[in-house]
């Protein structure tokens, strides 16, 4: 394996597109202080907000976004709302650099030019206040109905870009989503949320919450009946299916219930969530246009926290939760002589997690924090299996035990100027201790201003459907010689205020990944997962954000990504994105929403996918004080937009959401 030092990867930073990129982004922020008029931020407490905003991501405990040390994009709730937003994956669309990948079956996050088709979003991490929510089989953890709670419930998605495995182990390669849920304080009483689709679909919410002393209680449910689209696959095309249209295989079934209680110190979580999504293109050589083919997935888990107060100069937290997911798929086969059979895929875990964490501030000008976690997954089991004619492929179950040490150093030189220094030792069953550093310069020119350099590395242990899954050599056979992937990382970003009301950050960032894990081909059937290759992510982000009196705003982004790999192409990695959103009100009552997003050709495994744009927008309507109702149109001008196919169907490209009408009614009561 190529180690890569620092000096290496900031000399690869003078080469190719991405110095244009980052010279030209950082000639247009020095011009942005002269279209201020030369306003110099003050105190306000509008800029406050917007500017010193308190994430909890970074570093496991909560501080000032601009002390962070990581580029840390937020998104509220009250933005999210604003834009009709429904799942996780829309809210993270709206972030600098990530983009959302659709298979029509499942979703995947792209970052900074980063989305391996058939990749299920290994390498992000995932958390629910703290929370891991990537499961202890497959690694994965999915933005859009695969996600265990909807956007209603989320108060703030921080998601802090670049390597995290100082703080949280294996899978926070290329960053951490984290959702801070929302306390009954912040949504007191009963509300409901109805929607209806043009073509059919409903949605249906219900909460409460509820908060006196220090008790607080909120409890969410939700089920949504979508039916999903006619899709146009002309690869699928036969006389039995007319130009290859789809229609009624399109469909999605999700419940979700949330339910948090915090007394004192003390806080108690419960989540399920179930989907069942109907296939529609003819997945891993299914019949097309044959109904019957269908994914289910289920995830629960529960969790008990201790959030301690501060102690002199300690404050400890712990937690300790037991997790559950599973998966039943069912595919529609044709054997040789034309008759229809069942195949059955089945996953099931068990796991459960501890971990402790301490911080001290004993030392003048030192935050200390140390942590123990702790994660063993009991049953790991994974079967395939055909129906009538019988017959097993696999019958595999496994265990696994995990641990981490870590510890975080954030020393203040001076009232300016901070570093910090983690470290973390990671052991994963059959493989050797991984040490994942973190180094963070962060100088506060201003009180509204920050300038960052961050160097790190992370890893990536291949996830146990990886390295067993096999359907007896009919698509896919097992490689358990798999070495964990690895990534090194520098970075330097820039945040400041412009103006009184207006937030600027800027970053280049040069990435280099190690033993990168693809699912390749052995022959033209089939496939198994490798360490094939390494791949060099290079890119600028540069992101601005305005609030105005009266409730105004608006945010857009411009992010740059070049990306370059040995051994495989670069897949599904658009070389800019634009994207951004305007919404306030029109007056008393009314109020729009609107948010944009364009991106450049990526290339395919069998087909390229074309640039696109497309455009969503909300128009809302107060009744009365506590309800409303609201027109959401996505996809406003029914752009044809397409995301890359991956091997596990014949499709050349896979089409993403056409334009669709809901109307949404809420009541708070």
């Amino acid at each position: 394996m190529t180690r890569v030092t620092p000096f290496a990867l900031l000399t690869s930073l003078r080469r190719g597109q991405t110095l244009l990129g980052v010279a030209g982004a950082w000639a247009l922020a020095a011009l942005l202080p002269t279209l201020a008029h030369g306003q110099q931020p003050d105190a306000a407490n509008e800029l406050e907000a917007l500017l010193n905003t308190q994430v909890e991501g970074a570093s496991r405990y909560a501080e000032s976004a601009l002390d962070a040390p990581a580029v840390v994009s937020v998104i509220g709730r009250d933005t999210a709302t604003g834009l009709g937003h429904v799942t996780l994956a829309d809210m993270l669309e709206r972030l600098p650099g990530t983009y959302v990948t659709t298979s029509r079956t499942y979703s995947a996050v792209g970052l900074r030019g980063f989305n391996r088709p058939g990749d299920y979003n290994a390498r992000i991490l995932m958390t629910i206040d703290g929370y891991r929510v990537n499961d202890a089989l497959y690694d994965q953890a999915l933005p859009e109905f695969e996600f265990p709670i909807i956007a209603d419930w989320v108060k703030r998605l921080e998601l802090i870009n670049g390597p995290a495995s100082s703080v949280y182990g294996g899978n926070a390669l290329l960053g951490v989503a984290n959702v801070v849920t929302v306390d009954g304080a912040d949504e007191p009483g009963f509300g409901l949320k109805a929607g209806m689709e043009r073509a059919g679909g409903t949605r249906l919410t219900g909460q409460y919450g509820w908060s006196q002393g220090d008790t607080d209680v909120f409890i969410g449910l939700t089920h949504h009946h979508l039916t999903g689209e006619t899709l146009h696959l002309p690869e699928l095309a036969s006389d039995s299916l007319p130009g290859g249209a789809v229609s009624g295989l399109d469909g999605t079934r999700y419940g979700s219930l949330l339910a948090k209680v915090r007394h004192g110190e003390w806080r108690g979580t419960f989540v399920a969530q179930g989907r069942d999504k109907d296939v529609a293109t003819a997945e891993y050589g299914t019949v097309p246009g044959a109904a019957g083919t269908q994914y289910r997935d289920r995830y629960a888990y529960g969790e008990l926290a201790y959030d301690g107060a501060w102690q002199s100069d300690w404050r400890l937290k712990a937690r300790m939760n037991v997790s559950r997911m599973g998966f039943h798929g069912d595919y529609v086969t044709e054997a040789d002589d034309g008759s229809h059979y069942l195949n059955h895929d089945i996953a099931d875990a068990r796991w459960a997690g501890f971990d402790a964490r301490a911080q001290w501030r004993g030392w003048i000008n030192h935050s200390i924090s140390a942590g123990v976690e702790l994660r063993r997954l009991f049953h790991g089991f994974q079967r395939n299996e055909d129906v009538d004619p019988d017959a097993l492929y696999l019958d595999r179950n496994d265990s696994l035990t995990q641990w981490g040490l870590y510890a975080q150093d954030q020393f203040r030189f001076s009232e300016q100027t901070s570093l910090t220094l983690g470290l973390r030792a990671d052991k994963v069953d059959t493989f050797d201790i991984e040490l994942s550093p973190r180094l963070a310069l962060v100088h506060r020119a201003g009180p509204f201003e920050a300038l960052k350099l961050m160097l790190g590395r992370a890893f990536r242990a291949p996830n146990l459907s990886e390295r067993y899954y096999e359907d007896g050599g009919v698509t896919q056979v097992a490689n358990p010689a798999l070495r964990p992937e690895r990534i090194t990382t520098i970075e330097l970003a820039w945040e400041r205020s412009i103006g009184e009301a207006t937030r600027l950050s800027l970053g280049g960032y040069v990435y280099r990944m190690d033993d990168l894990i693809d699912f390749v081909p052995l022959d033209e059937d089939i496939s198994h997962y490798e360490n094939v290759s390494s791949a060099l992510l290079r890119g600028v982000d540069l992101d601005l954000e305005h609030h105005r009196p009266g409730g105004w705003q608006w945010r857009a982004s411009l992010s740059l990504a070049d990306m370059s790999s040995r051994r495989a192409a670069a897949f599904n990695s658009p070389r800019w994105l634009f994207k951004g959103h305007l919404l306030g009100p029109l007056d008393d009552n009314w109020s729009v929403g609107v948010q944009w997003l364009a991106m450049a050709q990526r290339d395919g495994l069998r087909a390229d996918v074309a640039s696109f744009a497309t455009a969503d927008a909300l128009l809302r309507r107060v009744l009365t004080p506590g309800q409303s109702i609201a027109l959401i149109v996505r996809n406003l001008a029914d752009s044809k937009a397409y995301d890359p196919a991956s091997s596990s169907n014949d499709l050349l490209r896979v089409p993403r959401q056409g334009r669709s009408l809901t109307l949404e009614w809420r009541w708070r009561f």
